[in-house]
């Protein structure tokens, strides 16, 4: 499985980016906010996940490991394929999402193109309860601050992968991080981030 790319963006589409590794174009289906945020001849280092089918195989990129995951948790669901859950993670952040299913809100859900209440109504009785039943510790592992703090660390130099990494050896679950304590958050994060490597 391709579950990391890091290298140049050789060409930028609507929903996907050329991702040039070392002489080789990966096309790589991103949402709308990553396409337009990329920079033809810029590196990128993006979390992905590849979608094997008869006919075709399909890489999907994501900001985070985090999306990634949550993106291959959402093909469980009966009906729910890689189209639908990309769709998803385009619509909502990770913690968002996992929010908006906890809470069994379906009006929510049927916003995103292609979910019409059936689809959003399967999410919810499948993933309700495991997303629900673990909130504390999905709110200790995700959110705005998380985005933010690993957009930080990708900004010092480090990689996506060490980013994600350092949080997680950085942030326990009995911790409830918030955008206030992005300073703190930063000084722990980076303490565990130099250990690392």
């Amino acid at each position: 499985m391709i579950a990391l790319l890091r290298g140049r963006v050789a060409e930028i589409r609507l929903t996907s980016i050329i991702v040039d590794v070392s002489g080789v174009g990966y096309e790589v289906k991103v949402a709308p906010e990553i396409a337009s945020g990329a920079e033809v001849g810029r590196e990128i280092e993006i979390a992905t996940s590849l979608v094997v089918r008869e006919d075709s195989w399909t890489l999907y990129g994501f900001r985070s490991s985090d999306a990634r995951s949550l993106f291959e948790e959402l093909q469980s669901v009966t009906g729910v394929g890689p189209k639908v859950a990309h769709s998803l993670l385009a619509f909502f952040r990770p913690d968002e999402l996992r929010m908006t299913i906890s809470d069994g809100d379906l009006a929510a859900l049927e916003k995103v193109p292609g979910i019409g209440k059936k689809v959003a109504s399967r999410i919810v009785l499948e993933l309700k309860d495991k997303y629900g039943g673990g909130s504390r510790k999905n709110s200790a592992r995700s959110g705005k601050w998380r985005e933010n703090l690993s957009q930080a660390l990708v900004g010092l130099g480090y990689s996506q992968r060490e980013a994600d990494s350092a949080i997680d050896a950085a942030i326990t679950d009995d911790m409830n991080p918030s955008e206030e304590d992005l300073a703190e958050l930063l000084k722990r994060t980076l303490t565990k981030a130099k250990s690392g490597r």
